[in-house]
């Protein structure tokens, strides 16, 4: 019996030996945040602690005038370390995430038991710049909505749609008691100060308690559409200085000609000879050149322009210098090779100025003028020719004034052919091609309501519905002033201000997508830019700065399904990097 009662007493033991073994830990019910902070680099790189005061359920951390508020880590320490610390759904982790104290943030404390406990973060600035913004009952017949900004430190950043006209904004703005604005010496009210936002402006921020005045950088950026990289620097190998672009048709890719300049592959010098034509094209997110990469010309090029035909095969035109004669020279690219359209070095004379496109019907066509006189012909004459029936053609026009300084053959959108003229006498012409002949478009021989001459160049433009433009440069006081007119049916007009190019010649560019908006990009020394017309206000919303610094040259073309892109040849480095304009990358 003894025995029984020892072995029971010994199972007993081994069970509640089991069961302390086998016992959970105690269930921590703790949820409090005991400490919270925000770490942040001072002007001197040093790290900075600003530690929160806590209230029962309300953190309140104080924080300088310049910090950003929009991209803080917090670094706070709980009570219990079971818990799982979230803001809404996202998890947050001491001293590594990251998030915006604009305004007042929840933190919620989760406990094992799944109760919570919430607490209040909350920024609290003694001075600061409290709100900007721009808003439709300060700025009637101007604006059409509410557009506040985002401060973030010291710069003050604001989207607004590219329609809206920068260059008379008042703005509605609110600081910390006894704060004061200027921009340069003029104090700022605000609802009452009108500025010109086209740039980025300097706001200098005064109050009691600040050591010295502070900057705010108030940035504009547009809503919308952005201007995309497409890649880098690299897609080229060699340097170019000249470059042109045509968008094939079906796949809507970009395809790049460009002249072999500067330096090639290994960073040698390119010699004359080898300055040639070469063609890029991008398939998907990779380029390929279209035929050899060291040229598809047999020597030395100038004055280049591609175009593809209505089945999507690419064609390239340009001034030759095969056995010295300067002449005009076409190829097309079939069954994977370059080959002539007709004759090398085609042309009766030696071209000056020259223009290539593909015309009605797939015909290939070139304006150019003449450089030295040839029998028929006076030095600067207009020449043009289309190559039909397996021959090159001459379809000059017979016009009054047949000495030129410029020439630009186009294919408009609606398919037709035309040539935009800048005459000896400075004046403009456009033809339109219709059965192997010229009509003028409107009236021949027309400037600008200022009377201001043409200088040097001339580019065009029709759009679907076959609305006719017309753009090109006049100089005032040595700046390029860029112009474009635009035929309404019965005269041209002129389309507000389009941009000045200060001393840069030739370079700027006109576009239109298929639903007829116009696309201008000009370059002057500070960078090439881009803006669209507004056919409300009927002038040009503001430029957008594409690139910053001065360029050898770009073009600018639009998709079949609307999307613009740009190639620009930087005067920096000499390489090409081509852009597009689309609501993502």
């Amino acid at each position: 019996m003894k025995n029984i009662k020892n072995i029971t007493t010994l199972l007993l033991l081994i069970v509640a030996g089991i069961h302390a073994g086998c016992k959970k830990d105690p269930v921590m019910y703790g949820k409090g945040i005991e400490s919270f902070k925000f770490v942040v680099k001072d002007a001197q790189g040093a790290d900075k602690e600003y530690p929160g005061v806590i209230t029962g359920d309300e953190i309140v951390v104080s924080l300088p005038i310049e910090v950003d508020v929009t991209n803080l880590k917090a670094s706070f320490v709980v009570d219990n370390p079971r818990t799982i610390v979230q803001v809404g759904a996202e998890v947050q982790e001491s001293g590594i995430s990251e998030m915006d104290f604009t305004n007042a943030i929840s933190y919620s404390v989760k406990a094992e038991d799944k109760s919570r406990r919430s607490y209040t973060v909350r920024v609290e600035k003694k001075i600061a710049l409290q709100s900007f913004g721009f808003f439709k009952e300060d700025n009637p017949g101007v604006l059409e909505g509410d557009y506040k900004a985002v401060i973030r430190g010291l710069t003050i950043d604001i989207d607004i749609p590219e329609s809206v006209d920068l260059t008379k904004l008042i703005a509605r703005f609110q600081t910390t008691a006894g704060a004061t604005l200027k921009i340069g010496v003029v104090a700022q009210e605000s609802q009452k100060t009108v500025n010109n936002f086209s740039s980025n402006l300097i706001y200098t921020f005064n109050a009691a308690g600040l050591a010295t005045a502070l900057d705010f950088t108030a940035k504009i950026s547009f809503i919308g559409a952005q201007w995309w990289m497409i890649g880098d620097k690299s897609i080229i190998g060699s340097e170019a200085t000249d470059v042109k672009m045509a968008i094939h048709p079906f796949t809507k890719q970009p395809y790049l000609a460009y002249i072999r300049t500067g330096k090639n592959e290994s960073g040698a010098v390119i010699p004359a000879t080898e300055k040639k034509i070469a063609v890029i094209a991008l398939n998907g997110t990779i380029w390929k050149n279209i035929g050899s990469a060291m040229g598809i010309s047999d020597t030395q090029v100038d004055i280049i322009n591609i175009a593809f035909d209505e089945e999507g095969t690419p064609y390239v035109g340009y001034k030759d210098y095969l056995d010295g004669l300067q002449k005009a020279t076409v190829l097309k690219y079939t069954n994977d090779s370059w080959t002539a359209v007709g004759a090398k070095n085609f042309s009766p004379m030696r071209v000056d100025k020259f223009s290539f496109t593909v015309g009605e019907n797939n015909q290939p066509l070139i304006g150019a003028s003449t450089f030295t006189a040839i029998t028929g012909y006076l030095k600067r004459a207009i020449y043009a020719s289309n190559y039909t029936n397996n021959n090159w053609n001459d379809i000059t026009p017979a016009i009054a004034n047949n000495l030129i300084g410029a020439v630009q053959v186009f294919r408009g959108l609606d398919g037709k052919g035309y040539m935009a003229v800048l005459d000896r006498n400075s004046n403009f012409s456009m033809y339109k091609l219709t059965n192997n002949t010229w009509a003028p478009v409107g009236l021949v021989g027309f400037r600008t309501s200022d009377g201001l001459p043409g200088y040097t160049s001339v580019i065009g433009a029709a759009s679907a519905d076959g609305t006719v433009y017309i753009g090109f440069q006049t100089v005032s006081a040595n700046q390029r002033l860029n112009r474009i007119m635009k035929f309404n049916g019965t005269t041209w007009e002129e389309l507000g201000s389009a941009g000045n190019s200060q001393d840069q010649n030739e370079k700027y560019a006109l576009a239109i997508d298929p639903d007829g908006k116009l696309y201008f990009g000009f370059a002057n020394t500070t960078g090439l830019y881009v803006r669209t017309f507004n056919d409300h206000t009927k002038n040009w919303n503001t430029p957008r700065l594409v690139f910053s610094g001065k360029i050898n040259t770009f073009d600018l073309q639009v998709a079949p399904d609307g999307i613009p892109y740009l190639a620009v040849s930087p005067s920096s480095d000499n390489k090409v990097i081509v852009y597009k304009y689309s609501a993502t990358k």
